[in-house]
């Protein structure tokens, strides 16, 4: 009987697991804890997005009607002033819908925190 025991925790030392990273448990909660960080450092960045995407927008409209009356006074065809009028007119637009896109991802992102709290 005593053999049997002594072979039994031979086999029972044998399988044994070492887990070879011993600090991969603490690696991925830091990991864990250096994403929420980073969260809630863009979370805070919030206001100053929303601000500077306001201040952009009234300093681009005003930049925009100031480029536009530059272009109806100046001394080129009537062709070329239409168009430079609606490529001035687009790239403006095109801006605008990119900061938007930006700020409903923010407000998206505040959402998404809201809900999991």
């Amino acid at each position: 009987m005593d053999k049997e025991q002594e072979k039994f925790k031979k086999v029972m030392q044998m399988s044994k697991i070492e887990m070879p990273f011993d600090d991969f448990e603490q690696r991925i909660m830091n990991g864990i804890a250096a994403l929420e960080k980073d969260k809630e450092k863009a979370l805070s960045n919030k206001k100053y997005a929303i601000t500077f995407f306001l201040l952009g927008t009234v300093c681009g409209m005003m930049f925009n009607n100031y480029l536009m009356a530059k272009i109806q006074v100046a001394d080129i065809a009537p062709d070329l002033k239409n168009y430079s009028a609606i490529g001035g007119q687009l790239s403006f637009a095109v801006l605008i819908c990119f900061f938007c896109l930006q700020l409903w991802r923010l407000i998206n992102m505040q959402q998404k925190r809201d809900y999991q709290a």
